[in-house]
């Protein structure tokens, strides 16, 4: 039976976006979790997030944040229930915020608004280490976040005392300078400066895991490859999976109880974040 929903899902995601995900969502259980909505962590239209709480939490896990992607312009914390269930069924808590988008943000305001969240998520759990989790724009905003500590340093946050690790999916780390005339206008240097995270590998960061596609066009798997890399040649963590078959978007949809059987990617995240030291030492390397 699972697999026959499976394919049915998985056809609906590759006709449409907005659609299978409401679908998605709606065959969800929410049995696993406890939902906090719209708790702010600013003064903003957008400076809110989604708290949910596991029914039956894995002891000394860490707080999991969560950031959506959609180019920086679009994507909205309430369309994912789907994955939150996907991590609160295995027993962790999950936060996930919205941030401002362009036009109103460009760059850099939208990670000052994500380093606000995880100060709110420090807060509210704060005998807990935090994992913080992004796809695609959401993955370049958390690794932005580890790499240069200067966004979470400005919300008070101590970035090697808070942050336990990384997990960044299909995230664009600056191989190529940007062309697209929107992207521009977000990021005017074009990923050929600060604003690029291959540019900002310079200090400790918690360890990253960071997951691609194969058959992702959006953003290629060689992002993933050259971040990887060069943190590992400074003396920092990282690991990179590329997931054969898996488009840009299938690393979202995978993390779903209905899919995460279709590759290793779930388990995978989760090995990673229980390989994580829970004490109060720094995680920086």
């Amino acid at each position: 039976m699972k697999t026959k929903l499976s394919l049915v899902l998985a056809s609906a995601f590759a006709l449409a976006a907005c659609a299978p995900v409401a679908i998605l969502n709606g065959i969800t259980p929410a049995s696993t979790f406890d939902r906090t909505k719209n708790v702010s962590f600013g003064t903003g239209e957008r400076d809110v997030m989604d708290i949910y709480r596991a029914d039956e939490p894995k002891a000394d896990a860490p707080v999991l944040m969560f950031v959506h992607g959609g180019s920086w312009d679009s994507g909205s914390k309430d369309i994912y229930k789907f994955l939150a269930e996907g991590f609160t069924k295995s027993g962790y808590d999950i936060v996930v915020p919205n941030y401002t988008l362009y036009p109103e943000a460009k760059f850099p305001n939208f990670l000052n608004d994500n380093a606000r969240a995880v100060a709110e998520t420090a807060k509210t759990f704060p005998d807990r280490k935090i994992v913080l989790m992004g796809h695609s724009a959401g993955a370049y905003n958390v690794l932005m976040l580890a790499l240069r500590d200067e966004y979470l340093r400005n919300a008070e946050v101590k970035l090697c005392e808070t942050v336990a690790g990384v997990v960044a999916l299909a995230a664009p780390t600056g191989i190529v300078p940007l062309e697209s005339e929107r992207l521009i206008e977000i990021f005017p240097d074009r990923f050929t400066g600060e604003d690029a995270a291959l540019n900002n590998v310079t200090s400790p960061t918690p360890p990253l895991f960071l997951g691609h596609g194969e058959s992702d066009t959006t953003v290629y798997p060689k992002n993933s490859q050259a971040l990887a890399e060069k943190v590992i040649a400074r003396g920092g963590e990282a690991v990179v999976e590329v997931y054969p078959g898996q488009s840009h978007t299938d690393v979202v949809k995978v993390l779903s109880r209905h899919f995460d059987g279709d590759t290793n990617l779930k388990s995978d995240i989760v090995k990673f974040i229980d390989s994580l030291p829970s004490s109060d030492r720094n995680h920086c390397k």
